[in-house]
């Protein structure tokens, strides 16, 4: 675990290396576009100590997370090159995560939007861009 007391920051990071250069950050509680750059900095922080080159983001349990999404996909993927990141939200959110993809992608980092764990951990797995 990582991140500041959800009591002080608003949210809190769960951090897990399943494999290699595998590493999954679970967020929870609330989010803001400040929050969201601090989020982004942890799990930023984190990678690189752990050497992971694919991340998964699961952002279902952050609430207030619409408008935040592009900065945590952003400032995430920003200090590490050839980072390749999956968002896990909710089927009800995925047109905002599919704007933030948009506009991760557009910067050119390699990053998709899932509604689904299992596709995105499918995804992280696979040489497909």
């Amino acid at each position: 675990m990582a991140g500041l007391p959800s009591f002080s920051m608003g949210y809190r990071i769960d951090f897990s290396t399943p494999s290699g250069e595998m590493m999954r950050a679970t967020v929870s509680g609330r989010s803001s576009l400040r929050y969201a750059a601090c989020i982004a900095r942890d799990i930023a922080e984190q990678a690189a100590q752990r050497a992971a080159k694919r991340l998964l983001i699961d952002v279902r349990a952050l609430a207030d997370r619409v408008g935040t999404l592009g900065e945590l996909l952003i400032a995430t993927c920003a200090p590490a090159h050839g980072c390749r990141v999956a968002l896990v939200d909710t089927a009800e959110y995925e047109r905002y995560a599919m704007f933030s993809e948009a506009a991760a992608r557009s910067l050119g980092y390699d990053v998709r939007a899932f509604d689904n764990h299992t596709d995105a951990l499918s995804w992280l797995a696979s040489r497909e861009r």
